[in-house]
């Protein structure tokens, strides 16, 4: 069996399993067989990218549900890709309201941010400057003979 029929029957399965042809339990033993027979063929295990693709036709229910409250609904919730980005990033979300505002990002902060803060809303992290570098200094430098010349012509 070679790669591009392996890909071919792997559309197949999607296509059967996204028009609700293929309930759950036909559809993992034509996983099984899928791998077995490509196993036998080539002597080897499919690649990465193949295997992945099957495992996401396997979760193919979890992954699909979109319900916005699967996370608490569900004892062990899956993210698909783009819930994922949405939550952690803010992707995939409308931000015009219906009466012309913006509407405030809806995404994951991480905890790092606030670990140096307490509840009454006050950082107690030791506060630190940094250096500066020598590009830095020498613009600071020129910068203060200038003015200092400007304000000495302007005395004068």
């Amino acid at each position: 069996m070679k790669n591009i029929e392996l890909k071919s029957k792997i559309d197949k399965l999607w296509r059967e399993t996204k028009a609700g042809k293929l309930p759950r339990h036909h559809r993992l033993k034509a996983i099984e067989d899928l791998t077995e027979t490509y196993f036998k063929t080539s002597g080897q295990m499919p690649s990465g990218g193949v295997l992945v693709r099957l495992t996401t036709l396997c979760l193919y229910e979890e992954i699909s549900n979109a319900h916005p409250d699967k996370m608490t609904r569900e004892e062990y919730p899956i993210m698909s890709d783009n819930q994922y980005r949405r939550k952690t990033e803010g992707r995939h979300v409308r931000r015009g309201g219906t009466n012309g505002k913006l509407k405030p990002l809806t995404r994951e902060v991480p905890l790092s941010l606030a670990v140096n803060m307490a509840t009454d809303g006050r950082e107690y992290r030791y506060p630190s400057r940094r250096e500066r570098d020598v590009q830095e200094a020498m613009d600071i430098e020129f910068y203060y003979q200038v003015t200092r010349e400007n304000r000495e012509l302007c005395r004068s």
